[in-house]
């Protein structure tokens, strides 16, 4: 008796691993640190990496929907401010180096369409993989160039500068303990963000988030 027992409560703690009947949909609250990975500019043959590696933050929400067995939706809205650099050398009409820095900084609002699986091996611990798209908009994107003396701001959006639209394809993973909630998640940017058509420029990202699921 006492093996059938104990082999009935093996058997349900499996299944609950792939298809816990104690799913619910629920709304998560969540804050992320951004590493900004901007690629490389190019055109025909050549190709330029102008940009370092940045950071950022977001915060937003999600909403957790199961589908069947342990599957789920998760769209979301979040707002990010992100940030990317470079450093460069020029040359002026003597031929003499001089340092120019250059800094992107851009804020606006992201919408992630997540699909994913968790697996429950406790009743608190929960990892889950996931894959979706993510809209990305800018409401406003500032470049600042500071060379010697000069230095000057202006918006990078408009007919000859960047596409304010994004569209990523996000990759990750989590962990949630009780209602506590890490992941790490890569997004991979699908769209040109340059407006001059025979230039190539993409942005991808990494996000490591904090969060908490009611």
């Amino acid at each position: 008796m006492a093996l059938a027992v104990a082999a009935c409560m093996s058997a349900s703690a499996q299944s609950s691993i792939f298809n816990n009947p104690d799913n619910r949909a629920y709304f998560g609250i969540r804050v992320g640190g951004d590493v900004t990975c901007p690629g490389k500019f190019k055109m025909d043959n050549f190709s330029y990496k102008a940009f370092d590696n940045g950071g950022g933050v977001e915060f937003g929400g999600i909403y957790n929907i199961p589908v069947v067995a342990n599957f789920y939706i998760e769209p979301g809205l979040k707002l990010y401010y992100d940030t990317y650099s470079a450093d460069v050398t020029e040359f002026d009409d003597f031929d003499d180096p001089f340092d120019v820095s250059i800094k992107i900084k851009k804020f606006g609002m992201r919408i992630p369409v997540m699909a994913g699986y968790h697996f429950d091996f406790t009743d608190d611990i929960k990892v889950s993989v996931f894959t979706g798209p993510e809209l990305e908009v800018g409401f406003s994107a500032k470049g600042s160039v500071k060379a010697l003396d000069f230095e000057t701001t202006e918006s990078i959006y408009g007919d000859d500068g960047m596409n304010r639209v994004n569209l990523l394809w996000g990759v990750g993973a989590g962990i949630s303990y009780s209602n506590f909630y890490f992941g790490v998640n890569g997004g991979i940017g699908m769209l040109n963000m340059m407006k001059e058509s025979d230039v190539k420029f993409h942005e991808n990202r990494v996000t490591f988030s904090l969060g908490y699921n009611f």
